[in-house]
Order: C-alpha cells, then structure tokens, then sequence
C-alpha cells in the first residue's frame, strides 16, 4: 500500500468515523439524525432521498475499494499531481464537513422533516455557505476519485454530488416554509455553496 493510500483511507475512515459517531451522540439525546426518505415531505423528496441514502452507502464502498484495489475497476491512468490534488481535495472536505457538522451541533441531520425541531445555523463557517457540508460532501467525493480514478469512483461521484444538489434544493424550501423571514435575510446575505 502506497502513500496516497494510505492517507486516501485515514482520511475516508475520519469522515465516516465522524458522521456516524455524531449521529450516535444525536441519538443518545433522542434526536433522530438520519432523516433520508422518511417523513413528512413531498414524494418527490422522499424519493430523491431514497436514491441520496442508496447513491452514498454505494459510494462510500466504491470509494472503499478504489483505494484498497486501485486498478481492479476500469482504473483511468492519471498522472501524480493529480492524485496528490485529489487528496487535498479530499483533505479539504473533511476539515470542512467536520467544522459544519461540529457547528451545527444538536440542529445536525442528514435529510429534513417537518416534524423535527431545529433552528437555523447562521454562525461560523454558516456565514460563508449556507451548505458548507454539502460542500464538503462534494470535496469528498471529487477528490476521492481524481486520487483513485476509475469509471465507478467517477460516476458514483457525478451521481452523489447531483444528488446532493437536489437535495439541497429540496431543503431551500423546507428552510424557506420553516424559518420564513429569518432564512430569506440570510439567503440573501449568504450563498449556496460558496
């Protein structure tokens, strides 16, 4: 196993270990994190949900094997400062899921219900993004296939970030019903992405 392997994993195995034990301690306080595809909301965000939850467990294993069996999936050839940009793509990710997610704190949730209780995050990294994790869902998912290119990383994350992007959309509106007057002030103010 080489270097950018090796660093390609730790920095996967961060992301995950992070989502999962954030979801773990939102539980323990009874919150339920995990919102995708449930819920009260419109059919065509549950299933946009249901494709996000299939599209990111599928991409977390593709992404997984990429690294771990380079060159066994229609492996593209790509040249070092490629890759090396690849992890640092990566890398960025990472810092900037974990710094929206650790600012979210108990408002955090993966997919929207308008059932649930939350207020809207405006503060730290919230004031640059309005979806800094879907940000770093997408460095995560570009870098990791610009590191490890074959054709399934690169369409699992063609696949994700769309995906995400719909979903986002989806929770514009339910921002825009739920906050009202607050969140338009702040879409105002604060792009999607960047």
């Amino acid at each position: 196993m080489n270097t950018i392997q090796i660093i390609t994993l730790s920095l996967l195995g961060v992301y995950y270990l992070a989502y999962f034990m954030k979801a773990i301690v939102l539980k323990r306080r009874g919150i339920a994190v995990n919102l995708l595809g449930k819920g009260d909301k419109p059919k065509g965000a549950l299933a946009i949900e249901v494709c996000l939850r299939f599209a990111t467990l599928a991409g977390a294993a593709i992404q997984f094997g990429s690294v771990i069996f380079p060159g066994f999936i229609w492996s593209i050839p790509t040249a070092l400062p490629v890759r090396v940009a690849g992890v640092a793509l990566l890398f960025l990710g990472v810092l900037i899921f974990n710094v929206a997610m650790l600012t979210m704190r108990n408002n955090w949730r993966a997919g929207f219900d308008r059932g649930q209780n939350t207020s809207l995050v405006t503060t730290g990294i919230y004031r640059f993004s309005r979806n800094p994790a879907f940000v770093g869902f997408d460095l995560l998912y570009i870098g990791c296939a610009a590191a490890f290119p074959n054709v399934v990383n690169i369409t699992a994350a063609f696949v994700c970030v769309l995906l995400f992007h719909v979903q986002i959309l989806g929770e514009e509106k339910y921002c825009a019903e739920a906050f009202g007057q607050e969140y338009a002030d702040y879409r105002s103010k604060v792009r999607r992405y960047l």
